[in-house]
């Protein structure tokens, strides 16, 4: 099979792609022949080697495809399914292993490219605004960065969950698609000043912030959060260390949390994708809720480029990279 390997992270060109054996799945996994998958930021900084390469070299999150081989004890998955799936790694390839309880089962009708780019932007999603930030019907919500994948689900689930929501995006392209998406009220960060703002649309506070930016925004996030508040960081684009006063936490009874989809242990993976089963998966079917996609696609073979976008300031959503079409599931048995 194809895949991107990380031949020389923090080089010029850190992924090549090479051939590869087909894996054959373990206990409690499965086979999926991947048509898609979407990019995430954890695998740009491998690329960049600021994070360690992942076991094998080949980066990858999330996948869409088609399950064409089962491993021993899985029962609720069968070939010939069609599934996205959360990875511990490898999914920037044609063929990749996930366990069976990270698969999320897809419609007949929704393209592959779609289904790629939920699993991550959904978990991460849910997991920090229903788990972390504990969401309540009524809540103020204010969610950084609310154009990209994972600011983009959130602000829809929040608004299927009964929050009122404030985004933040820049420019009038990203402010506009905040709006669709169901944003009470969106702030440019462009033009305005995004704290002064938030105080101006919510003097009492926000119930629950969503942070991609991590240090930078610490304090004002603080500053803006209503009283018992929670601050839920999903992300340290903008820096990991910061400055807290104890005292304005104490003073409002404020909360920080951050986690990372990544590090969870696997049964808290697997019931994050049990929920998003029955509980977000009927809102995509009837779509509610969807994901949002860039407006450039890219194949396997244009990893570089892709990964390019991905960093982009126009970028919107998810950035979501095709593969070839495989191999027929009578080869893979004759290979694993």
């Amino acid at each position: 099979m194809a895949a991107a390997v990380l031949a020389d992270p923090g080089g010029r060109r850190p992924l090549r792609i090479e051939s590869r054996p087909i894996p054959g799945p373990g206990p409690g996994e499965v086979l999926v022949a991947v048509g898609a998958f979407g990019l995430n930021n954890a695998e740009l900084l491998q690329s960049a080697g600021v994070l360690p390469a992942p076991p094998g070299g080949v980066p990858g999150l999330e996948c869409a495809g088609v399950v064409v081989a089962l491993g021993p004890g899985v029962h609720a998955v069968r070939t010939g399914d069609r599934v996205a799936a959360l990875t511990r790694a490898g999914s920037y390839a044609e063929y990749v292993t996930v366990t069976a309880d990270t698969c999320l089962p897809l419609p007949d009708d929704l393209d592959l490219c779609v289904g790629a780019a939920l699993p991550e932007a959904a978990a991460t999603a849910w997991w920090n605004l229903v788990h972390r930030g504990r969401l309540r019907t009524g809540d103020r919500v204010l969610v950084h960065g609310a154009a990209g994948g994972v600011g983009s689900l959130a602000v829809q689930l929040a608004r299927a969950l009964g929050a009122s929501v404030t985004g933040t995006a820049r420019g009038p392209v990203k402010t506009a698609l905040c709006r669709d998406l169901g944003c009470d009220a969106v702030i440019d960060y462009a033009e305005q000043d995004v704290f002064d703002e938030a105080r101006h649309l919510r003097p009492d506070g926000f119930d629950i912030i969503l942070d991609n930016q991590g240090a930078p925004t610490v304090p004002a996030n603080i500053g803006a959060l209503a009283p018992g508040g929670r601050l839920v960081i999903v992300g340290v684009a903008g820096g990991s260390q910061a400055a807290l006063d104890l005292g304005a936490l104490m003073a409002g009874g404020a909360e920080i949390s951050a986690s990372s989809l990544g590090r969870l242990p696997d049964p808290v993976r697997a019931a994050i994708c049990r929920e998003l089963r029955t509980e977000v998966l009927p809102w995509v079917k009837d779509r509610d809720i969807w994901p949002v996609l860039d407006e450039q696609a890219f194949t396997l073979t244009e990893i570089a480029a892709a990964h390019k976008r991905f960093g982009a300031g126009d970028r919107v959503g998810k950035v979501v990279v095709t593969t070839t079409e495989g191999i027929s599931k009578s080869d893979v048995d004759q290979r694993i």
